[in-house]
This record gives C-alpha cells, structure tokens and sequence, in this order.
C-alpha cells in the first residue's frame, strides 16, 4: 500500500469514529431532553403558574342553629369581589375561581336556619401563589 492510500484509510477510519461519537453524544443529549421534559411535566418544578385558581372546599359556621350562605373573597390589591354561593348545610361547599398571585380577604355570610337575618364575618386571608389550578381551603367561624 502506498503512503497516500494509507493517509486516505487513516483519515477515513478517523472520521467514521469522529461520527460514532457524535452520533453518541446527540443521542445523549436528546435522551436528557426528553427525561427533563418528563420530569418537569410530571413533577411541576419551574412550571408555569396558572392565571386563575379554583377554590373549594366547605364553610362551616360556629354558632348554635347558623348556617353558611355565601363566602367572598376580596382581592386586598383591587378591591375585587368574588362572591360564591354555598350549598345549603353545615357544612357547605363551595367552588369558585380567583385570580392566582393576589391576596384575598375571606367573609362569610351567614344566617340563622329557618330565619332571614344573620351577619357577615371575616374568616381570615388567603394568599395565593400557586402552582396548581385548584386547591382546597376550609373554612370555620
């Protein structure tokens, strides 16, 4: 064999390992990928939070023969009302859907069973930030 055949072969086993290697590592890096696409679909972590919340859960009332009739949230940075029905009982049940990264004072309003009158009163705040599009929070007061 002559010298410039011997380059020629040479350069030719050198490039096929060249491409052996690069084919290896493109495969590794697509085989990360797609494990990095899995775990953060399946686990959250650096997900995009969601733009509204729903809420829900039950309202208790403490007091003898009251029972819930509505409970809102207001947005402490608006002034927002998100008013949501309850269920009739004691407990009752709630759903609603808030704005998620804001603050909300919690009332509930309530009324004496059989009776029409009752009151209003605050049951706290909620904070939301969250990462899920639905979460449960009860309430008691």
């Amino acid at each position: 064999m002559r010298r410039t055949e011997r380059t020629e072969v040479s350069n030719f086993k050198e490039v096929k390992i060249l491409k052996t290697k690069m084919l290896v590592l493109v495969s590794l890096a697509v085989f990360v990928l797609f494990i990095g696409i899995w775990y953060f679909g399946t686990y959250g972590v650096g997900s995009i939070k969601p733009k509204d919340v729903t809420v829900a859960g039950t309202v208790t009332t403490l007091g003898i023969h009251t029972t819930p009739e509505k409970i809102t949230f207001t947005s402490l940075s608006n002034k927002v009302d998100y008013p949501s029905d309850c269920n009739v009982g004691n407990p009752s049940y709630y759903s609603i859907s808030v704005p998620n990264g804001q603050s909300y004072n919690v009332t509930i309003t309530w009324k004496y069973v059989g009776l029409t009158n009752g009151g209003t009163v605050d049951a706290g705040t909620l904070n939301l930030d969250e990462t899920q599009s639905s979460i449960t929070r009860n309430w008691a007061r």
